[in-house]
């Protein structure tokens, strides 16, 4: 059964069961109308429509039922004064009608109270909105449903429909590029650019595959869930962490040769998580990772998704997650981890939201079928629930620690070379030997102050001792912070994680 057949089957024996209020999130309209358009021709429903634009209108045409535009707290009066049996009320623009208006809210609590209770009463309240907003007053009446995203099959028959109509012809493998890329978007979306796409060159083939993925970047941009994130860095530049190297290129081999790969019997990467001290290359990996897998960049900021009412938080990580599947093959950073589910298992409210979206975080992440390699950084694991280090979450959990002698002169090198300040006046390894307990941060800090130094010094270039001058005033993170880091070393040598080094 297809995801369309399945959402219809469930919003039908919710109908016949008297649930009083259902909402459906969706920014197809179009869509949403078909469905109910469905679902009430089978019970034979009559069918009023509230929108926020025009006010009551007809559902078929859109146009105005009404002399004068009726705001949805005057409709809903009306409705609770006639004889609703058998009619579908459908409210459009449902979150923004609701959004601080305390009159809408009551009434809509009296509606569906009338619809719990009146036994002569036959009828039930639609929403139909891009995003989910419940006021707490009905939380108890309302119903969520998420309209699904076209599936492979939809795809392949909204680009056959699209290409018969313009009697051309699409081959197999343009046919398949197509699909893959137009994953996670919807029927509108797809069509929209099917027409770009015919514009261009007056084919439809896979050249057009580039115009999907700019859209999608363009999806993220205005999205505002998820922030793009260029990636100019490269593993070479980032120091020690050769296990965890080893492992990202063996990753990034797959991902390359992903069909092979699959045909062979090996399961498409899930993601990885980088745990450990501040400031020793977590972030920095992270990007490196998305250049040498040569995908896409998407930063999750789990924090920026909490809404002002119940629901909304919800709403917003399914919509994060619809977004990276769309623009999959991609890498999801969801950065300090640790402080994303804060508060779970305390009590509280803040807790319950944080519960529903880790729950929700743990079900798409064993269940994705998109292409998105998840890597997560924290700093304190500790702080995270259990059921998400478990295998099958991610793929591997690495330590990273503070950088040993020889990393530290890696490290000093790429900083050096990076500024193009690598002479032999500078003797890395004793820079190295003098930076016990610094991490990749520290020494980065030490680098870029004695190049400032030196060039208000109006010295010619960079020496050892005055590198060391700069080592000598600077307190790394591990003294600064000496308690704490103490306590994540202890933490993360009983968890008996993987070293990245």
């Amino acid at each position: 059964m297809s995801n369309t057949e399945t959402l219809y089957s469930n919003i039908r024996a919710h109908i016949e069961s008297n649930y009083p209020l259902l909402y459906l999130v969706t920014f197809e309209e179009q869509q949403a109308d078909a469905l109910i358009t469905r679902l009430a021709a089978e019970d034979k429903r009559k069918i009023f429509e509230w929108n926020l634009a025009r006010g009551v209108v007809s559902f078929d045409h859109k146009n105005p039922q009404t002399p004068d535009y009726q705001d949805l707290a005057k409709t809903l009066e009306n409705w609770l004064n006639d004889d609703l049996t058998g009619h579908f009320l459908i409210i459009k623009d449902a979150h923004l009608a609701m959004r601080d208006n305390p009159l809408v809210i009551a009434r809509l609590k009296a509606l569906a109270n009338k619809l719990l209770h009146d036994s002569d009463t036959n009828a039930t309240v639609i929403l139909v909105s891009s995003q989910a907003c419940i006021p707490p007053e009905l939380e108890k009446f309302i119903t969520l449903f998420d309209l699904p995203l076209p599936d492979e099959e939809k795809i392949r028959a909204v680009i056959n429909d699209f290409v018969g109509k313009l009697e051309e012809t699409i081959d197999d493998k343009s046919l398949a590029d197509l699909t893959l890329a137009f994953r996670g978007l919807s029927e509108h979306e797809i069509t929209q650019l099917l027409y770009r796409g015919y514009q261009q060159d007056g084919e439809i083939n896979s050249d057009d595959v580039a115009l999907v993925l700019k859209e999608k970047e363009q999806i993220i941009k205005k999205s505002g869930i998820l922030d793009m994130v260029a990636t100019a860095e490269q593993l070479d530049n980032v120091g020690g962490l050769t296990q965890l190297k080893t492992w990202l290129k063996q990753k990034a081999h797959v991902l390359h040769n992903l069909n092979d790969a699959l045909a062979f019997g090996v399961e498409a990467p899930k993601g990885v998580m980088i745990v450990g001290m501040p400031g020793c290359g977590k972030s920095l990996t992270a990007k490196a990772t998305a250049s040498l897998f040569k995908l896409p960049l998407l930063r999750l900021d789990v924090g920026s998704l909490m809404g002002k009412y119940v629901g909304e938080s919800e709403s917003n990580m399914r919509r994060a997650l619809q977004l990276a599947e769309a623009v999959s093959p991609c890498v999801l950073w969801v950065d300090e981890l640790e402080k994303a589910f804060v508060g779970i298992g305390s009590g509280g409210a803040g807790s319950e939201v944080a519960t529903r979206l880790f729950g929700y975080f743990l079900t798409w992440m064993q269940d994705k079928t998109g292409a998105v390699f998840v890597l997560a950084t924290a700093n304190d694991i500790s702080a995270l629930p259990p059921e998400l280090l478990r295998k099958g979450r991610f793929d591997e959990i690495f330590y990273v620690d503070f950088p040993n002698c020889s990393e530290r002169e890696g490290i000093f090198d790429i900083h050096l070379n990076k500024r193009h300040k690598k002479t032999n006046a500078v003797d890395v390894k004793k820079l190295a030997g003098k930076t016990d307990g610094f991490s990749g941060a520290d020494i980065e800090a030490v680098v870029k102050e004695a190049i400032e130094v030196a060039f208000v010094a109006n010295r010619a270039a960079l020496t050892t001792e005055g590198l060391i001058k700069v080592i000598d005033n600077t307190h790394p993170l591990k003294v600064v912070m000496k308690d704490k880091v103490q306590e994540y070393a202890d933490k993360f040598a009983n968890l008996k994680i993987k070293p990245a080094s």
